[in-house]
């Protein structure tokens, strides 16, 4: 298998993976917590969220196939 369909096998297997943008919802959450200024973890937290949503879209997806 040459490595460009490797890589784009990867790529696939994690986009549709729910628990893999829960994870790294969880994560950037955590990371949050380390800021001291508002602004950054607002934007961290926001970020998480985002993640939270690609979760939920890569479940509907898995329940379309």
């Amino acid at each position: 298998m040459n490595m460009t369909i490797s890589f784009q096998m990867h790529m696939k297997n994690f986009v549709y993976d729910p628990d893999h943008w829960r994870d790294r919802a969880e994560k950037t959450r955590a990371k949050a917590e380390s800021f001291a200024f508002r602004k950054s973890k607002d934007r961290l937290l926001k970020i998480a969220e985002e993640y939270d949503r690609l979760a939920v879209h890569a479940e509907q997806l898995g329940k379309r196939e």
